[in-house]
């Protein structure tokens, strides 16, 4: 859909450039932590290896018996590959284990464990927020941006930080160390011109951290964060805390269509006029949101006293913006109907879809057996208690 040439994006605003649309912050985030591991060949190899070691261990071990009664001795020790090395199905599974293996004690692994660990740490804490049911898109842009701002720090910082701590675990667990000095070791052991420390800050910190943030700025376009800032002026919350007429002027200049040079000039008159009116007014220092806003304006008349205001408040409420909870209910949609449930009428499908969204608020509901049932155990415990005095 983000295709350069031919993608829905481009076709779209080959119609209107200024069809403006947030995507899901949580579906952006997946997509910058997947191209990054796509793109760089040692990060793609990395988490590679961690999944072949599910598979050889799970899949290719004859006795799986005796993986099931050691797991736990297993675990503390370390990696189980020295099983399958030994007692591996067929002679590739054993070569393949003996890989992996070698891999696990090299100093290159131990480094992407402690570099992709700093780094998913931050991408990590991010999801979490941007997954929420109840999640406020102008804080989720701030955040973005925040998390930006600390991959930056770490691209600056990181590697003085994590080198110390490889070094100490590699020493820990008698897995050899490098002389950062050194001419580093490439692919059949060659001795190449780059010294250790060039491949791992730079080719490999450095570059990695650079990809995140480069993905970062192409998934959360700049003109997508500043719509959620601007909108945030046109708040109503807290008395109109928020009111910023420099903001709202900007967000007017981005739809170019619907506001022109003298537009713009009589905005900055209304929008002065209409805060002052508004914050006096008691009816309007309790709303709750721009939705709520719209509708008092026009209940009360203020959006033809002030037509240019409310025209920018129409442009936040149909601006798309979507979120976790939306992609989910698409997600599940794609569960409900079905091929063989493809003739499912609208009304059934949105009831159907509800209760399947809803499940948590669900569960809580009870149902006619259980008030009967709780009613009669109120009733019993009633007249348990208040027995001696009925008698």
């Amino acid at each position: 859909m983000r295709g350069e040439f031919n993608g829905l994006k481009v076709l779209i605003l080959q119609e209107n450039d200024t069809a403006f649309y947030v995507h899901c912050f949580a579906h952006q985030l997946e997509l910058v932590v997947v191209a990054v591991v796509k793109k760089h060949d040692g990060v793609s190899d990395f988490f590679e290896q961690i999944s072949l070691v599910v598979n050889v261990v799970c899949a290719s071990c004859k006795r799986k018996d005796l993986l099931r009664e050691q797991a736990r001795q297993r675990v503390q020790k370390g990696l189980c590959i020295e099983f399958v090395k030994v007692d591996g199905g067929s002679l590739a599974n054993r070569q393949q284990a003996s890989g992996i293996l070698a891999y696990f004690k090299s100093y290159e692994l131990v480094f992407y464990l402690y570099m992709m660990y700093d780094i998913l740490h931050l991408t990590g804490t991010l999801s979490k927020q941007l997954q929420k049911k109840d999640l406020y898109i102008l804080e989720a842009a701030l955040m973005v941006r925040g998390t930006m701002d600390a991959l930056q720090s770490l691209r600056d910082t990181g590697f003085a930080n994590i080198f110390p701590n490889v070094s100490s675990f590699c020493q820990t667990h008698n897995i050899a160390t490098l002389e950062m000095q050194d001419f580093y070791l490439g692919a059949r052991n060659r001795t190449t011109t780059k010294t250790n420390r060039f491949h791992f800050e730079v080719e490999i910190f450095n570059t990695v951290v650079d990809m995140q943030l480069t993905e970062y700025r192409d998934r959360f376009s700049e003109t997508s964060t500043q719509l959620l800032e601007y909108m945030g002026a046109l708040s109503p919350c807290d008395s109109f805390s928020q009111f910023d007429k420099s903001k709202l002027l900007k967000l007017a200049k981005l739809y170019k269509y619907e506001f022109d040079d003298l537009d713009l000039i009589d905005l900055e008159g209304q929008l002065e006029i209409f805060y002052h009116s508004c914050i006096k007014d008691e009816c309007f220092t309790t709303l709750k949101g721009i939705s709520e806003l719209s509708r008092l304006m026009v209940s009360t008349g203020k959006h033809r006293s002030y037509p240019l205001v409310y025209k920018l408040l129409k442009l936040a409420l149909i601006l798309p913006v979507a979120t976790a909870s939306v992609e989910r209910c698409f997600s599940k949609m794609e569960l409900l109907k079905t091929d063989l449930r493809h003739k499912i009428d609208d009304e059934f499908l949105n009831d159907a879809l509800l209760c399947y969204v809803e499940t948590e608020a669900l569960v809580k509901v009870e149902n006619e057996k259980q008030q009967i049932e709780k009613s009669t155990s109120t009733y019993t415990k009633y007249l348990t208690a208040n027995r001696s005095n009925m008698l």
